[in-house]
Order: C-alpha cells, then sequence, then structure tokens
C-alpha cells in the first residue's frame, strides 16, 4: 500500500478531474467509477487497479471534451489526473522500494511539488502554443497536448504508463 500523504494526494486530484469532468451524466458515471476504482487501487496496493481508475478519468475527460467542454476546463481536469497518476505511481513505488516503515513524507512533499511545477510549465507553455497556432479552441489539438503531457512525464519517470 502506498503512503497515506501520496494515496491522499492522488485521490484529492482525482476527485477534482470528476468534478471538472462532471458535465454530462455519462462524464459524471465514468468519473465516479473511476475515483472509486483508484482509491480501492490504493488501498488494496494494487497498480493494476490503480491504473484501471485512471484509464476511466481518461476516458472521462475525453468524453467531456467530445461533447464541447471548454479547452482550459478540460486542460486543468488533464493537469490534475497527470498529477494523481504520477504521485500515486510515485507512491506505489516508495512503498515497494522503503516500505512502510520509514517516514517519507518530505519525499512525498518534494515530488509533488516538483511534480506539479513541472506540469503547470508543460500545460501553459501547451496552452499558450495552441492558442498561438490554432487562434482559438480545438479538442483535437488538447487531447495531443494530453498525450504529449503524458509522453512526457513517462520519459522524465524511465518508466512506462502502466507498469508494476
Amino acid at each position: 500500500m502506498p503512503p497515506l500523504l501520496s494515496s491522499s494526494i492522488a485521490l484529492v486530484t482525482a476527485i477534482g478531474t470528476a468534478i471538472v469532468t462532471a458535465v454530462s451524466v455519462y462524464t459524471v458515471a465514468a468519473g465516479t467509477l473511476g475515483v472509486l476504482i483508484l482509491g480501492a487501487g490504493l488501498v488494496r496496493g494494487s497498480v493494476n487497479v490503480y491504473s484501471t481508475g485512471t484509464v476511466l478519468l481518461v476516458g472521462a475527460i475525453l468524453f467531456a471534451g467530445a461533447v464541447g467542454m471548454a479547452p482550459s476546463f478540460l486542460l486543468a481536469a488533464s493537469f490534475l489526473l497527470l498529477l494523481s497518476w504520477n504521485v500515486g505511481q510515485n507512491g506505489f513505488s516508495i512503498a515497494r522500494e522503503v516500505g512502510g516503515d520509514t517516514s517519507t513524507r518530505r519525499i512525498e512533499l518534494v515530488h509533488t511539488i516538483s511534480s506539479s511545477v513541472v506540469l503547470a510549465a508543460g500545460c501553459s507553455v501547451g496552452y499558450a502554443v495552441f492558442l498561438s497556432v490554432t487562434g482559438g479552441e480545438s479538442v483535437v489539438a488538447l487531447g495531443a497536448l494530453l498525450v504529449g503531457v503524458l509522453a512526457l512525464l513517462s520519459t522524465l519517470q524511465g518508466e512506462g504508463l502502466f507498469e508494476n
């Protein structure tokens, strides 16, 4: 089981994703189910269950975009979900490497803050480029931005998206 601080941050940001994407019955259903499964993965200490919840939340974001949610809200939801995924994966890694006997609060906070800064910078630059190139709002461009940020985050971590 990941440390309590990482689990709490991951769960709160996942709930934020579900709230931001709650624009239709389908996004509410996917978001709620995603948060519940993600939380179950954190409690059980299962990376696969956690990843399944994350995928459902990605689906909620994509569907919210398909029904016309503003790109700025989609970007906010994507930021929250990527932060949730990153902090949760780090929590699983800490649990695997250190165990539960050692205090890891400091490294968890440093990782969360640094991830937030990197994601915020990436989102800001990407959104500025998006607005300057398209001159408006395009859901496809924002989806491509989400994929790009996800790829950047995976590369920075040095591991695949859903590895154990």
